[in-house]
């Protein structure tokens, strides 16, 4: 039985329905998936210098030689680090819609080329999110603009990051047959992404006590198009065009799912920001100082007695060490990990239960979408 075929049936199963023997066997499987995983990641990860060097070398970037070695400088700082989700994900995407008799290694690479443009594009909107939040750290490392005689020139950087996933998809991908659909699910994704920053930085700076927008509906708004389109809509949408799938029925679904999908992850995120540790996390958590409107502070707002929601208003969105560590005694006084688990644990198995159901004439596995969710499933990071 594939790695594939046992992770899948143990997700539609889950590990108590089965016996104690086939529960070590799976953990052995997915241990061989890790592992299976780790290699994509590195073969993904060899790729970007010859990307990079192509792209410097062959496109509008030789015009300007000093531009193009700052470009590169640029790159590869702030692509370095990071899981590589959105990366990873483009090419299973691809790996798993695309007929096995359509796969080659040179299809293989395109897909890998399209999912760096993917980090590209994420790594584009990180540099600009951190100044925005003033954050101090990411993946492990001073942010970007915080670096000397970087600063504010952080944002012209992030437009050479931008520009260059269009470099290289007119390099690798021009003469594809859906050429201007992958094009334009880049175009989409920054556009939809840019709306959530909006709602999610306006939330930030609103009146400092007034909370009547912390609701789940606003924050569902805010994860849908701030993270869930590009996280995982996007790199869906491509391997399905790189499959030459352009079935709007099938993109449809795959995008439902993605959303929802994308809902959990951010939802991780923001628990991982307040409880994650720093070692593992690789950045500082700022939700809290920045009166973010994240899952915490949704759920926090809807348990809170008078008592408590005087020093929700009196602490949260202040940068104050002390104030940020009674917000997060708050949190566990209304037991709000406990919430999150059994949430978490609930958007997964209601994801499991959705895929299993796809319709037949979409040509969708479900175990492209528990692949995903193996990935991301009870994260530290």
């Amino acid at each position: 039985m594939s790695i594939f075929r046992i992770l899948s049936r143990s997700s539609r199963l889950g590990l108590k329905s089965i016996s104690v023997q086939q529960q070590n066997f799976l953990k052995m499987s997915t241990n061989a998936s890790i592992s299976e995983l780790q290699r994509e990641k590195e073969t993904f990860q060899d790729l970007l210098p010859n990307i990079m060097e192509t792209m410097l070398k062959n496109t509008r970037f030789t015009n300007m030689p000093e531009v193009a070695n700052w470009t590169k400088q640029v790159l590869e700082y702030n692509l370095h680090g990071g899981k590589k989700t959105r990366g990873l994900t483009t090419t299973l995407a691809y790996e798993t819609l695309e007929h096995p008799d359509n796969i080659t290694e040179e299809s293989l690479k395109v897909s890998r080329v399209v999912g760096w443009c993917v980090e590209m594009l994420h790594a584009y909107f990180l540099v600009m999110d951190d100044i925005m939040d003033g954050s101090t750290k990411r993946r492990g490392v001073p942010c970007w603009y915080r670096l000397p005689n970087i600063g504010l020139g952080a944002i012209n950087d992030s437009i050479l990051i931008h520009s260059s996933i269009y470099e290289i998809l007119k390099l690798y991908c021009e003469n594809l047959p859906h050429y201007k659909h992958i094009v334009d699910q880049f175009n989409e994704a920054l556009l939809y992404t840019s709306m959530g920053q909006h709602l999610d930085y306006t939330m930030a700076h609103r009146n400092k006590n007034d909370y009547s927008l912390f609701t789940l509906e606003r924050y569902s708004s805010i994860v849908k198009y701030k993270t869930a389109y590009y996280t995982y809509k996007l790199p869906v949408s491509l391997g399905l065009l790189l499959a030459n799938n352009t079935d709007m029925k099938t993109h449809k679904i795959a995008e439902e799912i993605c959303l929802e999908i994308g809902h959990l992850f951010q939802m991780q995120d923001d628990f991982i920001d307040t409880f994650g540790v720093e070692k593992v996390t690789g950045k500082v958590g700022t939700d809290i100082q920045e009166g973010k409107c994240s899952w915490l502070a949704v759920q926090a707002l809807e348990r809170c007695n008078s008592k408590q929601m005087k020093v929700f208003t009196a602490c949260y969105g202040s940068p104050e060490p002390a104030h940020i560590e009674r917000i997060k005694r708050l949190y566990e006084e209304l037991e709000l990990p406990a919430i999150y688990q059994k949430e978490e644990r609930d958007r997964y198995n209601s994801v499991v239960q959705r895929v299993r159901q796809l319709p037949t004439e979409t040509s969708m596995s479900p175990d492209l979408f528990l692949k995903l969710l193996d990935m991301i499933y009870d994260r530290k990071n």
